[in-house]
């Protein structure tokens, strides 16, 4: 693809990154590209504190408008012909049409060169909400009308351990071999017969520095009384339940049950004392940006992508850690287009896609040789350890441990009953 360095901006406060990402800019940024190059690279970033931590590879945790390839938009996706492919996946976590100089897409790109008629909406708010939304018809055995749909670590686990998804046949994504090796191996797929994934992310201390006062290095933030009210945490235990145990200075990559139902504990706390405003889903960054929040939780590249408009937005890695998490492509069970789908993870394991992809999301990508590639792209991107994490970064990072069904289901009950949702 052209290398897009002439982006023009959009009206508005940039859009929320990656997942992971990028969340509800779609009417709201300017393009990732120039804000980017204009941040130059790892900008806003704090790597808080020295790196104490043992380092980890990447493994596994209000629905929006639904856009197509061409523009049009809808709210349900349906079964379609052998020159279909619906796609559901997180809000503003793939390069668009309207941002190219050319007008062209990768989604553009993949549909000229395969013939494949995409539909592409973005109807993953959270994972708990979409599968609350698809249980009954995938627990009854019926199409959920998706062909690919995007979910963090813990809700692929799930639906795996359900049998909610179908078997990659791996003839038809030979580029899978691209796959890194850090994310070769996940305990829920250790094959990877049944997952891709899309991107990973950091979850971080995110603040805004209006309210602080000045910079934060430390999860001790969420406690701090000065801030009551004002603290937001992210729904899903591996974000909610992994950033407080890092706050009690406990491993989430290896805590126990007890561990975690010690950290709901507090959780209830802190929701009880009125320290925490909400858990959120995606809508925290909207929080963060209006000035409801002075502290929350957060996705990395959410914060860098509202920079722009809103320099007192900062983001930090804690002295005490951050949660890494992957959210991975899988094809929901009954899927009408199947080996459409394996055409689109193969298109998307090509280095030169991924690095342009990654370029507008900005988070962790897991093809490698897309390093390499984003070098024809921007080569102030190539050291960027957002997209390329280094060991410096990666040792402040956690993994939540795999749950097994007990586990999760106690947890989740106590959870539940901490925030009252």
């Amino acid at each position: 693809m052209t290398p897009k360095r002439g982006y023009g901006r959009r009206t508005g406060s940039m859009d929320a990154l990656m997942t992971v990402g990028a969340r509800n800019a779609a009417a709201q940024g300017i393009s990732r590209r120039d804000f980017l190059r204009r941040v130059g690279g790892a900008g806003a970033v704090m790597l808080g504190g020295p790196a104490l931590l043992s380092a980890c590879g990447i493994e596994g945790t209000a629905e929006t408008s639904a856009t197509t390839a061409a523009g049009s938009s809808g709210s349900t996706a349906a079964a379609g012909g052998s020159n279909q492919l619906f796609v559901d996946n997180w809000i503003l976590y793939i390069d668009t049409t309207e941002d190219s100089p050319d007008g062209t897409s990768t989604i553009d790109e993949f549909q000229a060169e395969s013939g494949i008629e995409v539909t592409y909406t973005e109807g993953v708010n959270s994972n708990e909400e979409w599968f609350g939304k698809y249980q009954a018809q995938l627990g009854a055995g019926q199409a959920t009308g998706f062909d690919i749909v995007v979910l963090t670590d813990y809700m692929a686990a799930r639906m795996l351990r359900l049998g909610y998804a179908e078997q990659i046949d791996k003839a038809n994504v030979p580029n899978a071999v691209n796959l890194v090796d850090a994310l070769k191996s996940p305990s829920f797929d250790p094959e990877r017969d049944f997952t891709m994934p899309w991107q990973s992310g950091f979850t971080g201390l995110a603040y805004d520095t209006d309210q602080t006062g000045g910079e934060l290095d430390s999860w001790e933030a969420i406690r701090d009384p000065k801030f009551k009210g004002k603290v937001g945490l992210i729904g899903g235990y591996p974000d909610s339940i992994g950033v407080i145990l890092l706050m009690q200075g406990k491993d989430p990559s290896t805590a126990s049950l007890d561990d975690m139902l010690g950290a709901a504990d507090e959780l209830a706390k802190l929701v009880s004392d009125g320290q925490l405003r909400q858990v959120y889903g995606n809508e925290y960054i909207d929080e963060l940006i209006a000035g409801n929040l002075a502290v929350t939780a957060g996705w990395s590249g959410d914060i860098f992508a509202n920079q722009e408009d809103s320099p007192n937005l900062q983001f930090a890695f804690p002295q005490e850690g951050v949660m890494i998490w992957t959210d991975n492509m899988l094809i929901p069970k009954g899927a009408a287009n199947k080996a459409n789908a394996e055409k689109w993870m193969d298109f998307y394991y090509r280095p030169a896609v991924a690095a342009e992809l990654a370029y507008w999301v900005w988070y962790v990508s897991p093809v490698a040789g897309a390093q390499e590639a984003m070098a024809d792209i921007d080569e102030e991107f190539v050291d960027q350890p957002l997209i390329f994490p280094d060991e410096a970064t990666l040792s402040q990072s956690y993994i939540f441990r795999a749950l097994d069904e007990t586990e999760e289901t106690t947890l989740n009950e106590a959870v539940a009953e901490a925030t009252g949702v």
